[in-house]
């Protein structure tokens, strides 16, 4: 620890920052100035002197109340919204709205011959990026808020420890609100980073449900043409083609949500219990906050979430994992298989489009990337092949209703075993049905044997006058 009790003035500002992050320590010090304040007299104060009590009092206002949750959701927004004005806000023309509501319109009609379900009558909407976070942050905060919680009391007991290595300046300034001040701090912290992990979903979703999570409430479908456009450059693929193969599979999506209404709520509740349950590695977190030199705010590292997950979920994150990964790879599977079957014959990129998207989601997609970073979800897109081909076969072995109606209720779709051995699963079903079949046979015939009519008793005639 340094020798010298106060440090120079753009050190303190330098320490505010490292303790609450860039964005809320600049909004502290910017709030500071405007009231004639300047943290640059820290270093010429007596620390018992009424000046540096009158400042001293004044952070401490600022830092007073909660932060009303482990995430500082305003400075999510903002830091989600600024990561977009950074490059450049898209914008959208009447025309292209029109293009593709077009879109949208036309993807629908061609599922009617690809799907029993049925379409969804919903809004179609253009979005640009800052509308992708206007309509997702909602869901967006229910999947990580939980995880965000458990990582705001793991580094506040670390933290704690931490502080008794503070400069003596700092914990005068913190007087006893020292749990309040740590509060701030984590909240301003994940607030930047989930922020900057919503803004690069907005830089990647096409539409509301492309990653195979519903971000969007309702029946709504949309398209984000940004997006999409960007995806299209380079390609040997028209990017007309493009914007219709995207639409289909977002109208896809926006069927299965509407028809199997247990669905969404099955996914969420599923990545709640995920990030309830979140191990947290406190040697990690442990190790990352002894990098931090108090006395040297200038050579503060940033504080990498990636690195506190523990690799090893317990049995029952095991069985929760498996089940989130089992029924997302069902949901692309089925999606792909049936905007193959709209789009034969109409899109003659289709095949290398589906490939593209494959590969996109084998290669980690923006929901494996953002959630694998951001709350230690590693999802495993390679059960998509399987999937895919598991509703291949179920329509091999039925009709479009048959396949469909797997999606009625979750205990009839197959787990992750059914996946490996698709045939086995409905050679099952059909000997299931095979047995009751024959068991109500086997009564019937008992029943005549018997002496007894299978209709049931004989109602006794009215008497005659």
């Amino acid at each position: 620890m340094s020798n010298d009790p106060h440090p120079h003035g753009d050190d303190w500002k330098d320490m505010l920052r490292a303790v609450l992050g860039d964005q809320a320590a600049d909004e502290v010090i910017a709030s500071m100035e405007a009231q004639g304040l300047d943290p640059a007299n820290f270093a010429r104060m007596n620390a018992s002197g009424a000046d540096m009590s009158v400042l001293m009092s004044q952070l401490r206002t600022m830092m007073s109340g909660t932060p009303g949750g482990p995430v500082n959701w305003q400075i999510a927004e903002q830091v989600a919204k600024d990561s977009i004005t950074r490059e450049g806000v898209d914008t959208l023309t009447k025309g292209e709205v029109e293009k593709v509501k077009q879109d949208l319109q036309l993807a629908n009609m061609w599922l009617n011959q690809a799907t029993a379900l049925d379409p969804s009558y919903g809004p179609e909407q253009a979005w640009t990026r800052l509308d992708w976070i206007a309509h997702a942050q909602s869901t967006f905060r229910r999947m990580t808020e939980p995880v965000a919680a458990n990582l705001t009391a793991a580094f506040t007991r670390a933290l704690e420890e931490q502080m008794e290595h503070m400069p003596e300046e700092m914990k005068a300034m913190m007087g006893g609100q020292a749990s309040t001040f740590i509060s701030h701090m984590m909240s301003s912290m994940t607030g930047m980073q989930f922020g900057a992990a919503l803004g690069e979903l907005a830089k990647q979703s096409f539409g509301s449900t492309d990653t195979g999570l519903p971000f969007v409430e309702g029946h709504t479908t949309a398209l984000v043409p940004s997006n999409v456009a960007e995806f299209a450059e380079g390609l040997e693929i028209s990017p007309e083609e493009v914007s219709l193969y995207v639409a289909v599979r977002e109208h896809a999506h926006a069927r299965l949500f509407a028809s199997s209404s247990w669905l969404r709520a099955y996914l969420l509740d599923t990545i709640e219990a995920w990030a309830r349950d979140i191990n947290i590695d406190m040697s990690a977190v442990d190790e990352q906050l002894r990098s931090i030199d108090m006395s040297n705010p200038q050579a503060v590292p940033e504080i990498d979430l990636t690195d506190v997950f523990s690799p090893a979920p317990t049995e029952s994150q095991q069985a929760v994992l498996t089940q989130l990964e089992t029924i997302l790879a069902l949901i692309e599977g089925w999606v792909s298989e049936v905007t193959d079957i709209a789009t034969a014959g109409t899109l003659p990129g289709a095949d290398a489009l589906r490939e593209m998207f494959t590969r996109r989601r084998a290669t980690g997609g923006p929901a494996e990337v953002t959630f694998g970073s951001l709350v230690g979800l590693e999802l495993r897109p390679k059960r998509v092949r399987e999937a895919a081909q598991f509703w291949k076969v179920a329509l091999e072995k039925g009709d479009l209703e048959s396949r469909d109606h797997l999606w009625s209720h979750p205990d009839l779709l197959p787990d992750s075993d059914d996946l490996d051995n698709p045939d086995a699963f409905f050679s099952d079903q059909e000997t299931d049905l095979e047995s009751e079949i024959d068991n109500l046979l086997a009564g019937i015939f008992a029943d005549e044997e018997a002496g007894e009519d299978p209709s049931g008793p004989e109602e006794p005639l009215p008497p005659t006058n």
